[in-house]
């Protein structure tokens, strides 16, 4: 046997980068919804959205990463 081979049948590891798709997921996802909270909250003068979506942003990031690599 090949010393690079393993021996178990468990499932394979993810391609290199997966790991930098995951991260601009995340990122986009703060980015997007941070973004149209401060625009909500610039346009109506209050202090309420941006946290909402940043919040809104990131557990949306987070279940697309759970989506795409944990559940497929």
């Amino acid at each position: 046997m090949e010393p690079d081979q393993s021996h178990g049948g468990g499932a394979k590891p993810p391609p290199p980068g997966d790991a930098w798709t995951a991260l601009s997921y995340l990122l986009s996802g703060f980015l997007l919804f941070g973004g149209i909270g401060w625009g909500l909250d610039a346009l109506l003068g209050t202090g309420v959205f941006l946290p909402v979506g940043l919040l809104f942003g990131g557990a949306a990031s987070l279940y697309l990463i759970y989506i795409r690599y944990v559940k497929s």
